[in-house]
């Protein structure tokens, strides 16, 4: 892989989704060093050629941001550009893994501090907002955690900053947490035929354990989970573990020719509609590998179930 499509689907892609308006008020040269600092990251001069050119560029990259933000917080740390830099920040996580760059140790400025502060700016408080919502519906969709709250503030969010340009991620993830919510007040219920003839129907499966795997042959994430996938399936499925498969494929015969190859013997939901899948689009699935387990009474009791898959379906099986 060269270097420029190292970054583009790396770094860049979260870089490029941010566009600071940094300012030199009160003629502070110090905080244009840091809009200097962020453009290069985003558009640097000289693209790397290779990977190891690559991890050097954000390294030094993100040295010189870090560097440039510290010494404008010192001389003029009521900037609102300061804003604008600590939204930044807040883009460059994956970047700094990949450089094995630290963020500091105290940020110049919180998402928090941005949504009280009486000088920034109506958009940058939105884009605060934004971000401040986001990871809080990750962190449930993730681990749980207070739920109600965190929907509330989504809601909030979508009322007091309507104008939001990205509001329909949020609106996306409000979805699919409010239907992971439903799932598990009553049994799932689901049937369909499968793309090689066979009936399928969750409710006679009870009894059983089942996997449920919205996935796709196109799926990078999804196909390296594959031998974990086949390696609980083998193992466990003549104790009664079953697995379902929901393919937001739209080539079917793409479809069959891997599920062949690959010895993946459970059935395949398909109707060739990609994201717009009937059951994924149902249950607001927005991105895949998405696992759910269904214990023995047929109730989902994790939608998040790709970590330690053996044994969270070993423990089940013994209810």
């Amino acid at each position: 892989m060269n270097a420029s499509r190292f970054l583009s689907l790396g770094v860049a892609a979260l870089l490029v989704t941010f566009s600071p308006s940094l300012s030199a008020a009160d003629g502070d040269a110090e905080w244009e060093k840091v809009s200097v600092a962020i453009q290069e990251l985003k558009s640097p001069k000289q693209p790397p050629k290779s990977r190891e050119e690559a991890v050097e560029f954000l390294k030094k990259g993100l040295h010189v941001f870090d560097a440039a933000v510290a010494e404008a917080m010192k001389v003029a740390p009521t900037n609102p550009a300061r804003y604008d830099a600590a939204l930044f920040e807040t883009m460059v996580g994956r970047a700094r893994e990949m450089a094995g760059v630290a963020a500091p140790a105290k940020p110049a400025v919180t998402l928090e501090e941005i949504l009280k502060a009486e000088d920034a700016k109506p958009e940058t408080k939105s884009e605060a907002s934004f971000i401040s919502v986001i990871q809080s519906l990750e962190k449930v969709e993730e681990a749980g955690g207070d739920t109600a709250a965190i929907l509330a503030m989504a809601e909030k969010h979508l009322k007091d900053f309507p104008a939001e340009k990205r509001n329909r991620m949020v609106e996306s993830k409000l979805k699919s947490i409010k239907a992971s919510a439903e799932l598990k007040t009553k049994p799932l219920d689901l049937k369909f035929t499968a793309v090689d003839g066979r009936e399928v129907d969750l409710a006679k499966l009870q009894g059983k354990v089942v996997l449920i795997d919205f996935w796709a042959t196109w799926c990078g994430p999804c196909v390296a989970e594959l031998p974990n996938v086949l390696k609980a399936y083998t193992e466990l499925h003549p104790k009664g573990f079953e697995i379902i498969g929901i393919s937001l494929d739209s080539d079917k015969a793409k479809l069959e020719a891997f599920v062949k190859e690959r010895g993946m013997e459970w059935p395949q939901f398909f109707d060739g509609l990609g994201w717009k899948n009937e059951i994924s689009s149902k249950y607001g699935i927005n991105s895949i590998p998405a696992m759910w387990l269904v214990n023995k009474k047929g109730m989902v009791v994790s939608t998040s179930a790709r970590k330690e898959l053996v044994e969270n379906v070993t423990k089940l099986l013994a209810e």
